[in-house]
Formats: C-alpha cells, sequence, structure tokens
C-alpha cells in the first residue's frame, strides 16, 4: 500500500518536472538567454527536449550545467550597479532587526533572468527528486529479486 501512495506521488513529482522544464525551454527561447548567438543556439539545442517534455535524459546533465554558467553570465551582465537597502535580518523583543547592505540593481532584463533561473532551479530540484524516486524504486527491486 505504501508503495502506491510513493507512485502517485512519483507522478506528480514527474509531472511537474515535466511542466517546469517545458515553461523553463519557453522562458529561455523567448528571453533569447546567452549573449552570443553561439551561446542561443547551446541553448536552444540543451533545451530541445525539455520543450518536448522530455526532461529526465541523464546525457542533459552537462548541458543543463553550462546553460546554469550562461545565465549567470547573462545576469552578471545586466547589473547596472547597487544601492544600499535596508534588509531584514531576524527579530528581537522590540521586533524585526535589520542593516543596510549593498544590493545589486538589474535591468529589467535582468531581473527577468533572475526569475528565469530561479524556475530552472526549481526544474533542476523537481528533476533530481524524480531521478531519486526512480533510484530508490530500483534498489526496492533489487533488494525484493534476491
Amino acid at each position: 500500500m505504501h508503495v502506491l501512495y510513493n507512485k502517485q506521488n512519483m507522478d506528480d513529482l514527474a509531472a511537474e518536472a515535466v511542466g517546469l522544464g517545458r515553461q523553463v525551454a519557453e522562458r529561455a527561447k523567448a528571453l533569447h538567454l546567452g549573449d552570443t548567438a553561439k551561446d542561443v543556439a547551446f541553448v536552444s539545442r540543451c533545451f530541445a527536449r525539455l520543450k518536448d517534455r522530455q526532461p529526465f535524459d541523464e546525457a542533459d546533465e552537462g548541458g543543463f550545467d553550462a546553460v546554469m554558467d550562461i545565465l549567470e553570465c547573462s545576469i552578471a551582465s545586466e547589473c547596472l550597479g547597487s544601492e544600499e537597502r535596508y534588509q531584514e535580518t531576524g527579530y528581537d523583543d522590540f521586533g524585526p532587526c535589520g542593516e543596510t547592505r549593498e544590493t545589486p540593481v538589474y535591468s529589467d532584463r535582468g531581473n527577468e533572468l533572475i526569475e528565469l533561473q530561479y524556475l530552472f532551479q526549481d526544474f533542476l530540484n523537481s528533476r533530481d527528486g524524480v531521478l531519486d524516486h526512480v533510484a530508490a524504486h530500483r534498489c526496492l527491486f533489487d533488494i525484493l529479486g534476491s
């Protein structure tokens, strides 16, 4: 009975990963992710399977790492400078505590790229969760087969 519950949970995780992957591919294409035509083409190739709802190919691992590097470089190139902003750091008996910190300021495109970075990380986490479940099920089948 417990295995059936996990199977449904795994189905939900897989559906989430497929949907997030498709969203990442669409958003990356809309933003023309990459600072050069070569990078844009590379990202497009890396995300082709995501667009086709095929996010679990292990051959994509290295490509995803490279795309994350391209994304980080693109975000850095959109930094307009920094400004001091108040940030809460905790609470004490009198309420919220905080300090002013230098905070980067990004262009509108930079902010969109940051949103894409969060979405991409959510996708990677979801994908890893599915692959972990698959590995766990393989281990269980190995134990039961022994």
